[in-house]
């Protein structure tokens, strides 16, 4: 079934980088409708030098409405899922003809990818008020050791040099996932600065927010509270950098509607088998990032099973593989509804060596890639100065105009004059 205007109904369920990029990909042969429930998409990497630098959060923080075509935006949550349609928070009813989901994730930590903050103008005040926590506060642990950790931990200790900054991590080492250069040359910038790292040390229970707190810290190996080896870390402020988890909460009911699901799976032709989340709720894909007998649905970005480490770049990559097979798919449908056309296959970091920089403050950072590790100049000049937040502004296409109206906005938030035109850290 088609629209109005004679083109198929695409459903975008998210609006984080795969949403914004698929919306505006597939804008020409589909009807967009795009599903979040914020009226902003937030340059991630950019958050924890905006809790710092007011400059920056306006800048990465941006409107949908700026964003020129993506389709219709909608805000609100999906509540109820089917093979067919999709019901909102606000009881809208949304039938749709293909759908993908590209629900992101979320922390432990509200701070760096908010749960509340619904409007633009509410998470600029959530970072301004935890700027404001970070400037008052003279103890602050941060816990975790990959890269969101090492990267708050170097821009606090930066900002505000003196500070007493512990970082606390289970692993053995710093950026575990990446080669041991890179944590040996991270740590050693942190611990020159200033900063302590606790390198194999747990903390026992439950998070209990951003403090002031009293941490039980214990042995990585041994977690129990009653072994002597246990000790108590005070804190002012505690900002967890822990327990990425793929925002797919909401599909969680989907599953229970084996009705739904398999009336949508007859009508594919295919048979509805087991579970479409793995352990981890991350939706699961096929190499064409297609869901399992669900071919008119895509899943892309931090909410799929891919083998990979989640970035941005890489999700935005998704999205453009996803619109082709989108088209293909629509094109050769249209011929023949149980069409199968061949459909591109994405290959984990595209196929070619892992590549990931993290910062440490606005001189210094690492990059891997592939196997390889640098520090220094070069990862500082490639991200750390700039958090690519003015190439990603142009590759969303943000209209013109859109930074002077978000810096009065920041401006106006703060009570702080801010120049028109940011510096590029």
């Amino acid at each position: 079934m088609e629209s109005s205007t004679g083109k198929p109904r695409l459903l975008v369920i998210g609006g984080g980088f795969a949403g914004v990029k698929l919306a505006f990909q597939c804008r020409k042969f589909a009807e967009v409708t795009l599903v979040d429930p914020k009226d902003y998409i937030e340059i991630t990497w950019a958050t924890v030098r905006g809790i710092i630098d007011d400059r920056v959060a306006s800048r990465s923080i941006i409107e949908y409405k700026d964003i020129p075509n993506i389709g219709r935006v909608l805000q609100g949550t999906v509540t109820r899922l089917t093979p067919q349609e999709a019901t909102l928070s606000t009881g809208e009813v949304l039938p749709f003809d293909y759908a993908a989901l590209c629900c992101g994730s979320s922390y432990s930590d509200s701070a760096f990818k908010s749960a509340a903050a619904t409007t633009r103008g509410q998470r600029l005040a959530e970072l301004q008020a935890l700027s404001e926590t970070i400037r008052a506060a003279k103890r602050i642990v941060v816990v975790g050791g990959g890269p969101a950790g090492v990267e708050a931990a170097a821009e606090v200790v930066e900002a505000y040099a003196g500070k007493a900054v512990t970082l606390v991590t289970r692993g053995a080492a710093l950026l575990a996932d990446l080669p041991p250069k890179a944590g040996r040359h991270a740590q050693a910038w942190l611990e020159k600065h200033g900063v302590k790292v606790l390198l194999g040390t747990g903390i026992a229970g439950a998070p209990p927010g951003p403090g002031p707190a009293v941490l039980t810290l214990t042995p990585a190996s041994s977690p129990s509270t009653s072994d002597s080896s246990s000790s108590s870390l005070a804190a002012d402020l505690v900002l967890w950098c822990t327990g990425a988890a793929p925002n797919t909460s909401f599909l969680a009911g989907a599953e229970k509607e084996k009705g739904a699901w398999a009336e949508g799976a007859a009508e594919e032709g295919k048979e509805e088998k087991g579970s479409w989340l793995d352990a981890k709720g991350a939706v699961k894909v096929l190499p064409s990032l297609q869901l399992p007998g669900r071919p008119h649905m895509f899943a892309l970005g931090d909410c799929c099973d891919v083998k990979e480490t989640k970035l941005g770049y890489l999700a935005m990559q998704q999205a453009e593989l996803a619109a082709r097979n989108l088209r293909a798919l629509i094109r050769a449908r249209r011929c023949s509804p149980s069409a199968s056309p061949r459909l591109a296959s994405w290959a984990p970091h595209t196929g070619a060596m892992a590549l990931m920089l993290v910062t440490l403050g606005r001189g210094d950072g690492v990059c891997r890639w592939g196997g390889a590790v640098c520090g220094g100049c070069l990862p500082a000049c490639f991200k750390s100065r700039t958090l690519f937040v003015d190439h990603t502004r142009k590759e969303l296409g943000v209209r013109e105009g859109a930074r002077q109206s978000c810096e009065k906005t920041c401006a106006q938030a703060s009570g702080k004059v801010v120049a028109a035109e940011a510096p590029s850290g």
